[in-house]
């Protein structure tokens, strides 16, 4: 237990010490949020609407950038090792497929905390926002982290064949399932009717209704949330154990070319 957990955390540890010297994962913690974040709000405020949207765009940025970490360095994490052609070195070792992607996981985590961190005092200074209950920002962040690892299980598994594409793949899909998810509007107005439903039954949809909950601008379905969680969270798992194995008869996972 002590060496898988040392495993995992040499994963995070790797993915942490890489900022300092790679301007792209800095920019990443550090100017694209606080610019997505100031395009969004300096347009909210600029239309003059009521506080309550703009505490939805804030409270849906925080949960946004919480998925988005997680599912980017479960990813990145295994293309660069692909870049450095030491993949061979890393899948020759007794790191399992889980330990790299409980550790990537973690690091993801640690960046998104450091993201939020910045955009709570942030938005305090220029808004005044204040949480308004953080019981639920915690349970919404905590399930959106969830997703966020969910879509790092499907999106590592098509990394263990397609590398590259996988990792262009993984910018790509945040942004549609938040799209799809409605994290600054409601689908129920957006969205035809007939696929409301099969919105729904993504976790991202759940998570971001009930962050919205908070300035009585959704509708918070705590069943759902966990259950559609749950369901996801199999199917990736299941998903990206399939294609490491498939991948690994293939002779796919450390080859370099």
């Amino acid at each position: 237990m002590n060496d898988s957990l040392s495993r995992m955390l040499s994963q995070a540890y790797k993915n942490i010490t890489t900022i300092r010297r790679n301007t792209f994962r800095l920019a990443d913690i550090v100017v694209w949020p606080i610019l997505y974040l100031f395009t969004l709000t300096f347009f909210v405020t600029y239309l003059g609407s009521d506080k309550s949207y703009l505490y939805m765009v804030i409270l849906g940025m925080l949960g946004w950038r919480a998925m988005y970490f997680l599912n980017m360095d479960m990813v990145s994490s295994l293309t660069e090792e692909y870049w450095a052609k030491s993949l061979a070195y890393l899948f020759a070792s007794p790191i399992s497929r889980f330990e790299i992607a409980m550790g990537t996981a973690l690091s993801g985590a640690l960046k998104g905390a450091f993201v939020i961190a910045i955009y709570l005092v942030l938005t305090n200074v220029l808004y005044g926002f204040t949480v308004p209950d953080w019981w639920l920002l915690a349970i919404g962040v905590l399930f959106l982290c969830l997703s966020g690892f969910t879509m790092g299980l499907f999106t590592l598994g098509l990394a263990y064949f397609y590398k590259e594409e996988a990792f262009n793949l993984s910018f790509i899909l945040p942004d549609v399932i938040a799209l799809l998810s409605g994290v600054y509007f409601s689908i129920d107005t957006v969205y035809p009717a007939a696929v409301v439903p099969f919105i729904r039954l993504l976790p991202t949809t759940q998570a971001f209704e009930l962050l919205k909950s908070m300035v009585g601008l959704g509708h918070a379905d705590y069943f759902m949330l966990v259950a559609t969680s749950a369901v996801w969270l199999a199917a990736g798992y299941l998903f990206n154990g399939f294609m490491y194995e498939r991948a690994r008869k293939e002779g796919k996972l450390a080859r370099l070319g």
